[in-house]
C-alpha cells in the first residue's frame, strides 16, 4: 500500500513539473523572468523618493550614524517607495548657499527638483547632539537628545507632504562606570525610527509616480 502511495505521489511531482516546463517553454520565459517582470511592473507604479540626506553631528560616530539611517530607510522603502539619488538635488541647495534643511523652504526644494525622476524630495538632517551627564552615587546616567528636521515636497503638486522636527533624548544609566556616547546615542536614532516610520509613510502615501517630461 505504501508502495503505490510513493508511486502516485512521485507521477504527481514529475506531471506537475512537466507542466510548468511546458508553460515556460511555451512563452519563452522562465518563472523567474515572470516574478521579475511583474516586480517591475509593480515598482513602476511606486513613487520615487529622493533622499536628501545631511549628517551635521560632527561626531566621531559619523558613519555609523549614517548606516544606520541609511540602512533603515532603505528597508521602510520596500513595497513603498522606489528610492532615487538625492546628491543631484543636495548638489543644487548648495549651489544656492542651502545646506541645511532648515534653510531649505518650499520653493527652494521645488526649484531644485523640477528636472529629474523623483516624486518626492525628502530632506533628513542630523543635527549636533546635545549630551548631559547625571552623576549620582556609584552610578552614571547619560541623556542624549537629537533634533532631526524632516521635510517632504511632492513635487508634482508643489506642496509640503511634511515639515516638521523630531526631538528624541535617550538615557542609559550604569553602575560603577557610565555607559558609552555611542550606545545611548543609536538609541536616540531608535527612539527617533519610531516616530518617523509613523508619520513619513502615511504622509508619502498619495503621491503619485509620474513620469519625467
Amino acid at each position: 500500500m505504501k508502495r503505490i502511495w510513493l508511486i502516485t505521489l512521485l507521477l504527481l511531482v514529475v506531471g506537475v513539473g512537466s507542466a510548468w516546463a511546458a508553460e515556460s517553454e511555451g512563452d519563452g520565459t522562465s518563472i523567474s523572468e515572470r516574478t521579475a517582470a511583474i516586480l517591475t511592473e509593480r515598482d513602476s507604479k511606486l513613487p520615487r523618493v529622493a533622499i536628501l540626506y545631511t549628517n551635521n553631528a560632527k561626531t566621531e560616530y559619523d558613519a555609523d550614524i549614517d548606516a544606520k539611517i541609511m540602512s533603515h530607510l532603505k528597508k521602510l522603502a520596500v513595497n513603498r517607495w522606489v528610492l532615487v539619488p538625492g546628491e543631484i538635488y543636495k548638489d543644487r541647495l548648495a549651489a544656492k548657499g542651502i545646506r541645511n534643511v532648515s534653510m531649505a523652504e518650499r520653493t527652494d526644494i521645488l526649484a531644485v527638483g523640477q528636472e529629474g525622476d523623483a516624486d518626492v524630495l525628502l530632506l533628513i538632517e542630523v543635527e549636533p547632539f546635545s549630551v548631559q551627564d547625571r552623576v549620582e552615587f556609584l552610578a552614571v546616567t547619560k541623556a542624549v537628545t537629537t533634533s532631526i528636521p524632516v521635510k517632504a515636497v511632492d513635487r508634482n503638486t508643489g506642496t509640503y507632504l511634511y515639515n516638521g522636527k523630531f526631538n528624541e533624548t535617550s538615557r542609559d544609566a550604569e553602575f560603577l562606570g557610565g555607559p558609552g556616547f555611542k550606545t545611548v546615542l543609536l538609541k536616540s536614532l531608535d527612539l527617533f525610527f519610531s516616530k518617523f516610520d509613523y508619520a513619513i509613510p502615511p504622509a508619502l502615501s498619495n503621491v503619485k509616480h509620474r513620469e519625467a517630461q
